[in-house]
């Protein structure tokens, strides 16, 4: 979204911190995405969300939050807390029955359960977080309406972040209760995906193909 050239480098490697995503510059490791996002903002003096009013940056800040913070959760929960976990671990190792990539799986999967149960004790609402997600994917629907993006006809960084949420349902797992919803209740959050990736993304399958040709 600012021209930034980059590198996709696929994998499970973690950084130091144990996040991922993260990013390399000139030899300096950054974690965490809202971290990266700052440093490049200042690095490169670029802010995508220079258009927005001080309201519109409020509510921008809050939808991100939400979704970061809250929505974010619920998606942890349904990859790794359900039957869904096993498709998953197929779609990343295939049929190996490589006991290291079992454990490697375990690892994350066993991490992820220890962070949903810090985190509001996620791990034992079952599905009540479904409605939880509900809740925070209708608000942001209610936001966005009819409009192209957020907040009119350009997008902002609220508006990437939407997208990175509504392409995992839609695309990565269609059939799970975020993706039903979106495809029934909330409509134009797929239509805003679609437009983010036609704007951003015209090499989207290459870019799909290649990594999961690295998986």
């Amino acid at each position: 979204m600012t021209k930034i050239p980059y590198e996709n480098v696929y994998g499970l490697k973690f950084s130091k911190k144990g996040k991922m995503p993260w990013i390399e510059f000139n030899g300096q490791e950054l974690a965490d995405s809202n971290f990266c996002i700052e440093f490049l903002k200042k690095e490169f003096q670029v802010d995508i969300d220079s258009h927005l009013s001080a309201t519109e940056k409020a509510i921008a800040h809050s939808v991100r939050t939400m979704l970061e913070e809250n929505t974010y959760w619920a998606m942890v929960y349904y990859r790794w807390c359900t039957d869904y976990a096993p498709i998953l671990r197929q779609r990343w190792f295939g049929r190996s029955i490589l006991p290291a990539k079992y454990l490697i799986f375990y690892m994350i999967q066993r991490n992820c359960r220890k962070y949903l149960w810090s985190h509001r004790h996620w791990s034992t609402l079952g599905t009540d977080v479904f409605g939880i997600a509900e809740r925070d994917l209708l608000a942001v629907s209610e936001i966005l309406g009819q409009k192209k993006f957020l907040f009119g006809e350009k997008p902002c960084l609220a508006d990437a972040a939407l997208f990175g949420f509504v392409a995992g349902f839609i695309w990565d797992s269609p059939d799970s209760p975020y993706g039903m919803l979106t495809k029934s209740k909330a409509t134009n959050l797929v239509k805003h995906a679609e437009r983010m990736k036609e704007m951003y993304y015209p090499d989207w399958d290459e870019i799909i193909s290649k990594k999961t040709k690295s998986e």
